[in-house]
């Protein structure tokens, strides 16, 4: 008898270390070639994270592995590796390791907004949709909007957009959308 309590207890006890909880707040990866924040929080056997444009909750049922709780998302993870560490990942691909970056926990305040408050994009979207004449340059305009509402660092977005239309312009020296592209931002990509 004496054997299987300390047995019990074993198991509980490594089950316990094995299930990390993860530090509230910022978490950032560079394994994409950018730098990419969310936000997170940690309660029990959910982890919820907060993207620019979505919130993605993942339940464990046990252990370090959590999964998305949307069926058709059930193929993502979070595998917490220490409570300020997590990899995040698709089954059957490779892994981006997450770590903690700071205590923000007001998300309005700690992510940009994205898609869904983001003003600029909204006017070239319109703009796109309706002047047809520039509409390549507002659809240019209006991803450049975009990636500045959505990305912590959209410089290695905006270059290839910035490029793009410099080859659509009559007049490659004239930034068409100076609220979404700032004029320096315009003359640090070279003419092509």
């Amino acid at each position: 008898m004496k054997k299987i309590i300390i047995l019990i207890f074993v198991v509980f006890s490594v089950n316990t270390i094995m299930a990390q909880t993860l530090s509230s707040g910022n978490y950032s990866s560079s394994d994409l070639g950018y730098t990419y924040t969310v936000s997170v929080k940690h309660e029990g056997h959910i982890i919820t994270i907060t993207e620019s444009n979505r919130v993605n909750q993942y339940k464990s049922n046990g252990g370090n592995t959590y999964y998305h709780i949307e069926q058709k998302y059930a193929h993502f993870y979070i595998k917490v590796a220490a409570g300020n560490k997590y990899y995040a990942g698709k089954q059957g691909s490779s892994e981006q390791v997450f770590t903690y970056s700071g205590g923000q926990t007001n998300q309005e305040e700690a992510l940009p907004s994205g898609i869904d408050n983001c003003p600029l994009y909204d006017k070239y979207l319109k703009l796109s949709k309706t002047d047809h004449v520039n509409t390549q340059a507002c659809a240019f305009c209006g991803a450049a909007a975009l990636a500045k509402c959505t990305y912590t660092d959209a410089a290695p977005y905006l270059k290839p957009l910035i490029e793009a239309l410099k080859s659509i312009m009559e007049e490659a020296s004239k930034c068409p959308c100076t609220d979404a592209i700032k004029q320096s931002e315009w003359n640090a990509v070279p003419d092509n």
